[in-house]
């Protein structure tokens, strides 16, 4: 392999090795920003509690008519009454809600009403008769709070004889009579933070039974006490966004995932397949392999090929012999060897196919030899615009010109793809010097036809090996100008000191 090819090997890898830490550089940043807006639309779509606490109290006693038998004119809570003593009932009705934010606007709304029911023994209502003892009360208020307390009195005796009139009227029996003195709330929470507006019914009741000769009061409330919590509204726009924007993260990762796996793929030529290839036995069989200092001299032995390493661990295991590694200098074909003492060499061969073409010195363009040069492409390429040999900064480069071999010219035209490439092309007989200006025959692959260029000659008559060409040499069409006219009209020749040749 010449230092050329060997320069080209190292620029096309060092390229290639460039552009995957780019694009790994560019997934790793769209994975971070997906990563961040998945967190984000995770934080903002958890779910977020404002707590409250409820609670309702009934507290009642009971007056009593005159007699004998009591010192004070009433009768506390929780104790069994005589019915017949019973004057009026005396009842207290509270309710308190405590929020845990003070940005709550209440509207509220009670009444208290006397519920009269009598029920036959499956519970099903015969008859009611409701008064209503406080008329419904609507009041809005803001705050984290929010209280409502009231005192009514009832006449025990009215709902009594009520009960019993109506029972004895139609001779019924197995029935049950009962005052329900109730307290009906309902309370409707608006908020900026409410994924809804709360509204919530209760009943809070002082249950009386009547018709007895005794009773015994009880308490019922609807009230859940304790702690509760109602959900806060999110910022659904917000949300949205950072839901949109974390799509759009995942999918360009995914996306771009893809496009560095494609792309390793696609730039993977016979060498660096030939390198991953000897790398991957190596891994698996490094403790089967013996790498040589030197090269491994065959001379003598009859050489076997095998088409699988496996083939040669079998050889390896039954003749006991070491399998041996030998590179070449260049690192383009690796040859693993089994010796034998009866002279027969085994081996399995890994290597860079058609090596010189990956990397060898892109030819001139592919173009059919032009005998009959159209004139309006000779038109067109006179017309062009001259070169300036200053643009022209071309490399130097190390090639052997040979005494014998077929004779060229080297030409350059500056380009924003092509800009110091440099083509080889047959002078046609003519003696052209560097610096002259040539009409060349070349193709326009854009537009896919042929066509004439001006040439800048950097490398004057020189005789080059034959095998060095890998397309049939294409003749210049004219000469335009001479060195020697363009410094008589004021050109500026940029002139390189020593031998330019091709790159």
């Amino acid at each position: 392999m010449s230092e050329a090819e060997k320069r080209r090997r190292q620029a096309y890898r060092q390229g290639r090795k460039k552009w995957i830490q780019i694009e790994l550089l560019v997934l790793a940043g769209l994975l971070f920003f997906a990563a961040i807006f998945s967190i984000l639309y995770q934080v903002f779509n958890r779910a977020t509690y404002i707590p409250y606490m409820e609670q309702s109290e009934v507290d009642y006693r009971v007056l009593l008519k005159e007699n004998d038998f009591y010192d004070e004119p009433y009768a506390e809570e929780g104790k069994a009454y005589v019915t017949a003593l019973i004057d009026r009932v005396e009842t207290d009705f509270a309710y308190e809600m405590l929020m845990g934010s003070d940005n709550v606007n209440f509207e509220y709304a009670y009444r208290i009403d006397a519920v009269m029911k009598v029920t036959d023994k499956s519970g099903a209502v015969l008859y009611e008769y409701v008064d209503e003892l406080v008329p419904e009360i609507r009041r809005e208020r803001q705050g984290d709070s929010l209280l409502i307390s009231e005192r009514v009195w009832v006449d025990y005796g009215k709902y009594n004889d009520l009960a019993k009139s109506f029972t004895s009227f139609y001779d019924l029996d197995n029935t049950k009579s009962a005052l329900y003195l109730e307290m009906h709330i309902s309370v409707v929470g608006a908020c900026e933070e409410f994924t809804d507006d709360t509204s919530n019914s209760y009943v809070v009741a002082l249950n009386v039974p009547l018709a007895d000769k005794t009773v015994t009061m009880s308490v019922s409330s609807s009230v859940e006490e304790g702690d509760n919590f109602i959900l806060a509204r999110e910022s659904e726009t917000a949300k949205n966004v950072f839901l949109v924007f974390m799509i759009i993260f995942w999918v360009l990762t995914v996306l771009g995932g893809a496009f560095i796996v494609v792309f390793i793929y696609i730039t993977r030529n016979e060498d660096i397949n030939y390198e991953i290839n000897v790398n991957r036995i190596l891994k698996n069989y490094r403790s089967f392999i013996q790498k040589l200092a030197n090269h491994f001299d065959d001379t003598g032995y009859r050489i076997l090929m095998l088409s699988a390493f496996t083939e040669l661990l079998e050889i390896r295991d039954t003749i006991q012999a070491p399998v041996l590694m030998d590179e070449n200098d260049d690192k383009t074909c690796t040859r693993f060897l089994v010796p034998t003492n009866s002279n027969i060499l085994y081996v399995f061969e890994i290597k860079a196919e058609d090596y010189d073409r990956i990397y060898a010195e892109e030819p001139a363009e592919e173009v059919t030899i032009l005998e009959d040069v159209d004139s309006g492409l000779l038109n067109e390429a006179m017309e062009s615009p001259d070169i300036s040999l200053e643009s022209i900064d071309y490399v130097d480069d190390e090639v052997i010109v040979e005494q014998e071999g077929v004779e060229v010219i080297s030409v350059v035209w500056p380009g924003k793809e092509k800009r110091n490439r440099l083509y080889r092309y047959d002078p046609n007989g003519e003696q052209i010097g560097e610096g002259d200006i040539v009409l060349v025959p070349s193709r326009d692959k854009a537009q896919n036809r042929d066509v004439v260029r001006k040439a800048a000659v950097v490398h004057g008559n020189h005789r080059v090996d034959p095998e060095t060409l890998h397309h049939p040499l294409k003749k210049i069409i004219a000469i335009v100008r001479r060195k020697t006219e363009i410094m008589l009209t004021g050109d500026t020749l940029s002139q390189k000191s020593g031998s330019d040749t091709e790159q």
